[in-house]
Formats: C-alpha cells, structure tokens, sequence
C-alpha cells in the first residue's frame, strides 16, 4: 500500500538524519523533513489541525506533527528511544484522522528508528483495554466505579497522544450523557488573611464532595499528587479523583480523606 510514497518518505529522513544527526530538536527535524518532501514534489503539511471527535462529539483540536498527500501521518521524536507510548500515540491518530498510513520516526537515538504502520482493524495498539472492576485494589471503589468505567472508555476510544483539554471535554461528555449533576470550577484565588493576593484559571470537575481531574502528563509524580490534594482542601472536599490520559492503560489515582487508595 503507497510504496512509492513511503519509500520516497523514508528515503527523506535518512536524508534529514544523516545531514543533521541527533542533536536537535523535533522542530528542527520537522523543518528540514518538509524542505526535504517539497523538493521532492511532495505536498508535505507541517501542523496540520484537524477537529477530533469523541462519539460523533467534537471535543478539541488537534495539531499533527506532519502530513503528506493528505495520506501519511508522521509522528517525529527526537529521544533516546521509541516507548509503547509513542508507537499507541500514532495509532491513536491514525483512527482518530482517518488515514491509511503512518511513520514514527525517531531521530534522537544512534541511528534513525522508523517504523510504518497501516490503519488497519487489526493494527495492534499497546493500549492495553484490560480494565477489570473486579481486579481494582482500591478502597471505596465502588463509589468510583461509574467514573472508572467512563475513563477507560474515553483513553480506549481516543487513544493516548492528545491535549488534556481533549480529554476533559470528552469527560464532559460521558459525564452529561449520564446524566451526572456536577460542576465546573474554573477559577480560583488565593487568599491571606481575607485579602485577594492572587486568581488563577483551573478547569476541574465537582461532583458531589469529589474534586476530578483529568490531564496528560508523563507521569503522575509527587508534585502533581501533592498539587492536587492541595486543590482538593482549597474547595473543601472530601474526596478526589485524577485520571492521566497520557498512557497505555487507566492511570489513575483516588483520594478519601487523607488516605492515598
């Protein structure tokens, strides 16, 4: 399928590779791609925005890394090695953009890492749909279960790879078709001694005495954790919930009370 097109694609960024190395950054690598395609006569789009869609919902905007002839997405990174992260991030695209083609190409490494994968519906993906309620090893989770359930339907339906906003507006979207009575905090302000010192924007869900949050980052890590239990005291909440769409299974963790479950 499209051999002459990926091998005219692949054919540039060993060119790229090979003329600049792995020193730089993906901008850089993006720029001398698109140089390279055009002079090729390829019609190459760099940040190509496209609407994206979660059960016939538009939930965002989404910009690609690169198309060419409105057929090849390519993904490029500039780390020391491709993650399962990376390769489920272009399948994501893939389905989510309708495309019959893409590249994840790599130039950060020893050599140049490329692999092509077809949009096919057996294209295997490392997102792992193997959320169990049954299995969860956390307290009080049936209080939780519903959300459970609508999280790993959206990372499943959309895949890993977007802006968080992307996955907020489509838990807006489970949380409305459910039915759910919940608000949206979107502002707060720092107070001392009854004095404004200062406002912020935030963008969180509050659902009864529950504070949910739902991002993309690497990981999970203790600053976010501890950021977030900060802002479950400054609403004055029992609970909290942050889920972390940027990963190849439910990443999640839940608070009641001062425990950590």
């Amino acid at each position: 399928m499209h051999k002459k097109l990926t091998y005219a694609i692949n054919g540039s960024l060993f060119k790229v590779y090979n003329t600049l190395g792995n020193i730089w950054r993906e901008e850089t690598y993006e720029k001398a791609l698109e140089s390279e395609l055009n002079f090729q006569g390829l019609k190459a789009e760099r940040q190509k925005e496209f609407e994206v869609y979660y059960f016939n919902q538009c939930v965002g905007r989404y910009r690609l890394d690169m198309l060419v002839e409105d057929t090849v997405i390519i993904e490029l990174k500039a780390v020391p090695q491709i993650t399962p992260l990376n390769q489920a991030q272009l399948i994501s695209y893939l389905k989510g953009f309708n495309k019959p083609l893409g590249i994840l190409a790599n130039f950060g490494s020893f050599s140049l890492e490329h692999r092509t994968f077809p949009n096919k519906a057996h294209l295997k993906t490392p997102l792992r749909d193997d959320f169990d309620f049954d299995k969860v090893n956390t307290k009080h989770k049936e209080a939780i279960k519903d959300l459970l359930f609508m999280a790993n339907r959206i990372l499943i339906t959309l895949g890993a790879g977007y802006f968080r906003h992307i996955y907020r507006r489509a838990f807006y979207h489970e949380l409305k078709t459910a039915g759910v009575d919940f608000q949206i905090a979107k502002e707060i302000s720092a107070k001392y001694q009854s004095k404004i010192l200062d406002s912020r924007e935030v963008n969180f869900f509050i659902i009864g005495d529950l504070l949910l949050s739902a991002v993309a980052v690497k990981e999970l890590d203790e600053i976010i954790i501890s950021r977030f239990r900060n802002y479950i005291r400054h609403f004055k909440l029992k609970r909290g919930l942050i889920f972390n769409f940027n990963a190849v299974r439910l990443d999640y963790r839940y608070f009641h009370n001062k425990e950590s479950v």
